[in-house]
C-alpha cells in the first residue's frame, strides 16, 4: 500500500534515467524483452508504434510485467499528465489495486509523483526508450525493493506520443 505519509528518502526518489539508445540496456530479461520487443513495432520509416501495434498474444508470458501509461494534456503547453490505463500483475503486488483509471498526481504523494511525471515527461520529450533504475522507498514494509524500469513511448498516428509502454523489475519479488 502507498504510504503518503511515509518519510521519502529524497535521493531514493530521483530517477537514475537513462535512454535505452544512448545508455546501458537494461539488466533484467523481461525489460530487455521488452524493449525489443517494442523495437520490433518500429516502423520502418521511423515512425512510433502505436498501441494498436502491441499484440496481447505476442506479449503473453509478460503482460504481468507490462503497464500502459496515457498522456493527457495538461494545463500548461508543454506539460502533461500521467493516467494508469493498464497494471499488471507484477505492478498490482507493489502498488496494490485500484491505480488504473487515475492520474499519476492523485496516486502517489506529490516528491513521488513528481519523479514519475519527469520520467515520463522525459519519454515523451525524448520520444525513445528510458531506462531507470532505483529503490521503492515510498510504499509501507517494501522500502527495501530496487527496482529497473522501460518505459518506451507509444503514438497513434505515429508522431505524437499519447502513451507510454512500460515494464519494471522488482529485485526480491521475481
Amino acid at each position: 500500500m502507498i504510504d503518503p505519509a511515509a518519510p521519502l528518502d529524497a535521493a531514493s526518489l530521483r530517477f537514475n534515467a537513462t535512454g535505452a539508445a544512448d545508455g546501458p540496456d537494461p539488466h533484467s530479461p523481461v525489460l530487455l524483452a521488452l524493449l525489443r520487443y517494442w523495437q520490433s513495432k518500429r516502423h520502418a520509416d521511423g515512425r512510433l508504434p502505436g498501441r494498436s501495434d502491441l499484440d496481447p498474444l505476442e506479449l503473453r508470458s509478460l503482460l504481468p510485467h507490462v503497464y500502459l501509461i496515457d498522456v493527457l494534456p495538461g494545463e500548461v503547453p508543454g506539460r502533461w499528465r500521467f493516467g494508469v490505463r493498464l497494471l499488471g500483475e507484477k505492478h498490482v503486488e507493489v502498488y496494490g489495486s485500484g491505480l488504473v483509471g487515475k492520474v499519476i498526481d492523485d496516486v502517489f504523494p506529490a516528491a513521488v509523483a513528481a519523479e514519475f511525471n519527469r520520467l515520463y515527461a522525459t519519454v515523451v520529450r525524448r520520444r525513445g526508450p528510458v531506462v531507470n533504475r532505483g529503490r521503492v522507498s515510498w510504499i509501507r514494509n517494501k522500502e527495501w525493493l530496487e527496482y529497473e524500469g522501460m518505459h518506451a513511448p507509444l503514438a497513434s498516428d505515429g508522431v505524437t506520443v499519447d502513451c507510454i509502454f512500460g515494464t519494471g523489475a522488482f529485485v526480491g519479488l521475481d
